[in-house]
Protein backbone atom coordinates (compact mmCIF):
# COMPACT_ATOMS: atom_id res chain seq x y z
CA UNK A 1 0.00 0.00 0.00
CA UNK A 2 1.00 3.49 -0.49
CA UNK A 3 -0.51 5.11 2.66
CA UNK A 4 -1.57 3.72 5.99
CA UNK A 5 -5.56 3.36 5.82
CA UNK A 6 -5.76 5.58 8.58
CA UNK A 7 -3.72 8.63 6.34
CA UNK A 8 -6.33 7.66 3.74
CA UNK A 9 -9.16 8.46 5.63
CA UNK A 10 -8.15 12.07 6.64
CA UNK A 11 -8.02 13.14 2.78
CA UNK A 12 -10.70 15.71 2.55
CA UNK A 13 -12.95 14.94 -1.32
CA UNK A 14 -11.95 18.16 -2.29
CA UNK A 15 -8.25 18.28 -2.14
CA UNK A 16 -5.76 16.51 0.68
CA UNK A 17 -6.02 19.37 3.92
CA UNK A 18 -6.88 18.49 7.06
CA UNK A 19 -10.00 20.09 8.52
CA UNK A 20 -11.23 20.81 12.04
CA UNK A 21 -13.49 18.48 13.93
CA UNK A 22 -16.13 19.68 16.35
CA UNK A 23 -17.22 16.51 18.06
CA UNK A 24 -20.22 16.10 18.94
CA UNK A 25 -22.20 17.03 22.11
CA UNK A 26 -23.74 13.88 23.92
CA UNK A 27 -25.95 14.04 26.46
CA UNK A 28 -24.39 14.66 29.66
CA UNK A 29 -21.26 16.09 27.95
CA UNK A 30 -19.64 19.57 29.01
CA UNK A 31 -20.50 22.29 26.54
CA UNK A 32 -16.16 22.76 26.36
CA UNK A 33 -16.19 19.25 24.54
CA UNK A 34 -17.52 21.12 21.26
CA UNK A 35 -14.71 23.54 21.04
CA UNK A 36 -12.25 22.68 17.94
CA UNK A 37 -9.04 22.32 18.85
CA UNK A 38 -6.62 24.69 17.52
CA UNK A 39 -4.94 24.47 14.81
CA UNK A 40 -1.37 23.72 16.05
CA UNK A 41 -2.70 20.48 17.08
CA UNK A 42 -1.86 19.42 13.90
CA UNK A 43 1.94 20.45 13.98
CA UNK A 44 4.63 17.54 13.68
CA UNK A 45 5.31 18.52 17.36
CA UNK A 46 1.83 18.26 18.73
CA UNK A 47 0.88 15.09 16.53
CA UNK A 48 4.35 13.62 18.09
CA UNK A 49 3.23 14.15 21.73
CA UNK A 50 -0.44 12.69 21.33
CA UNK A 51 1.33 9.58 19.49
CA UNK A 52 3.74 9.28 22.55
CA UNK A 53 1.00 9.52 24.78
CA UNK A 54 -0.74 6.92 22.77
CA UNK A 55 2.54 4.39 22.45
CA UNK A 56 3.44 4.90 26.07
CA UNK A 57 -0.07 4.52 27.64
CA UNK A 58 -2.05 2.78 25.77
CA UNK A 59 0.11 0.58 23.17
CA UNK A 60 -1.15 -3.17 24.13
CA UNK A 61 -4.55 -2.19 23.77
CA UNK A 62 -6.64 -2.40 20.39
CA UNK A 63 -6.89 0.34 17.98
CA UNK A 64 -9.90 1.41 19.59
CA UNK A 65 -8.51 1.71 22.97
CA UNK A 66 -5.94 3.50 22.08
CA UNK A 67 -7.91 5.75 19.77
CA UNK A 68 -9.87 6.64 23.28
CA UNK A 69 -6.74 7.68 25.20
CA UNK A 70 -5.91 9.86 22.32
CA UNK A 71 -9.45 11.41 22.73
CA UNK A 72 -8.94 11.79 26.48
CA UNK A 73 -6.02 13.46 25.81
CA UNK A 74 -7.47 15.64 23.75
CA UNK A 75 -10.78 16.48 25.73
CA UNK A 76 -8.36 18.14 27.84
CA UNK A 77 -6.69 19.87 25.29
CA UNK A 78 -10.27 21.28 24.73
CA UNK A 79 -11.29 21.64 28.60
CA UNK A 80 -9.81 25.68 29.93
CA UNK A 81 -8.83 23.61 33.16
CA UNK A 82 -5.99 22.01 31.19
CA UNK A 83 -2.85 23.37 29.34
CA UNK A 84 -4.18 24.34 25.82
CA UNK A 85 -1.81 22.06 23.78
CA UNK A 86 -1.07 18.13 23.19
CA UNK A 87 2.44 18.21 24.84
CA UNK A 88 1.28 20.53 27.71
CA UNK A 89 -1.16 17.49 28.59
CA UNK A 90 1.08 14.64 27.86
CA UNK A 91 3.81 16.18 29.91
CA UNK A 92 5.77 13.00 30.39
CA UNK A 93 6.20 13.15 26.77
CA UNK A 94 7.86 15.88 26.98
CA UNK A 95 9.98 15.91 29.66
CA UNK A 96 12.90 15.73 28.30
CA UNK A 97 13.66 12.49 29.55
CA UNK A 98 14.21 10.13 26.67
CA UNK A 99 11.34 7.42 26.55
CA UNK A 100 12.74 4.59 23.62
CA UNK A 101 10.05 3.51 21.23
CA UNK A 102 10.94 -0.25 20.90
CA UNK A 103 8.33 -1.50 18.44
CA UNK A 104 7.99 0.41 15.00
CA UNK A 105 4.59 -1.09 14.35
CA UNK A 106 3.15 0.25 17.38
CA UNK A 107 5.28 3.56 17.07
CA UNK A 108 3.23 3.94 13.67
CA UNK A 109 -0.31 2.50 14.48
CA UNK A 110 0.12 5.31 17.30
CA UNK A 111 0.93 7.81 14.71
CA UNK A 112 -2.11 6.59 12.39
CA UNK A 113 -4.61 6.99 15.84
CA UNK A 114 -3.27 10.14 17.04
CA UNK A 115 -4.06 11.74 13.13
CA UNK A 116 -7.54 10.37 12.90
CA UNK A 117 -8.51 11.22 16.32
CA UNK A 118 -7.15 14.83 15.98
CA UNK A 119 -8.52 15.34 12.88
CA UNK A 120 -12.12 13.99 13.91
CA UNK A 121 -12.39 10.55 12.12
CA UNK A 122 -12.70 8.84 15.18
CA UNK A 123 -15.01 9.40 17.63
CA UNK A 124 -16.41 7.63 20.42
CA UNK A 125 -19.58 8.81 22.08
CA UNK A 126 -19.09 6.03 25.28
CA UNK A 127 -16.50 8.14 26.32
CA UNK A 128 -17.63 11.67 25.22
CA UNK A 129 -15.95 14.01 27.66
CA UNK A 130 -14.50 12.40 29.22
CA UNK A 131 -11.38 13.72 30.81
CA UNK A 132 -9.79 10.92 33.19
CA UNK A 133 -8.78 7.27 32.53
CA UNK A 134 -7.11 4.64 34.62
CA UNK A 135 -6.25 0.97 34.07
CA UNK A 136 -8.58 -1.66 35.26
CA UNK A 137 -5.82 -3.50 37.83
CA UNK A 138 -5.78 0.03 39.97
CA UNK A 139 -7.93 2.02 41.86
CA UNK A 140 -7.40 5.32 42.32
CA UNK A 141 -9.61 7.63 44.57
CA UNK A 142 -10.24 9.81 42.40
CA UNK A 143 -12.64 7.65 40.26
CA UNK A 144 -15.23 7.66 42.94
CA UNK A 145 -15.89 11.82 42.78
CA UNK A 146 -16.22 10.77 38.38
CA UNK A 147 -19.16 9.62 36.28
CA UNK A 148 -17.39 5.97 35.22
CA UNK A 149 -18.24 6.09 31.28
CA UNK A 150 -16.74 3.41 29.66
CA UNK A 151 -14.51 0.11 29.66
CA UNK A 152 -12.54 -0.07 26.72
CA UNK A 153 -9.94 -2.93 27.22
CA UNK A 154 -7.81 -2.59 30.13
CA UNK A 155 -9.23 1.21 30.65
CA UNK A 156 -12.22 2.57 32.28
CA UNK A 157 -12.99 6.38 31.65
CA UNK A 158 -14.60 8.82 33.28
CA UNK A 159 -15.88 12.36 33.09
CA UNK A 160 -16.64 14.37 35.87
CA UNK A 161 -20.67 15.05 37.25
CA UNK A 162 -22.29 18.01 36.82
CA UNK A 163 -20.82 19.94 34.39
CA UNK A 164 -17.13 19.86 35.47
CA UNK A 165 -14.49 22.21 35.09
CA UNK A 166 -15.13 25.44 33.58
Amino acid sequence: ARESPFRSLLKDPDGDKLGRFVPPMGKGDHAWVATPLPAAAFSDREQKCLAQGIYFEARGESLEGQAAVAQVILNRVRNPSFPGTICGVVSFACDGIRDRVRSPRHWQAAQDIAMAVTAGKIWFDSVGSSTHYHAVYVRPRWARTMERRARIGLHVFYRTYGGGWS
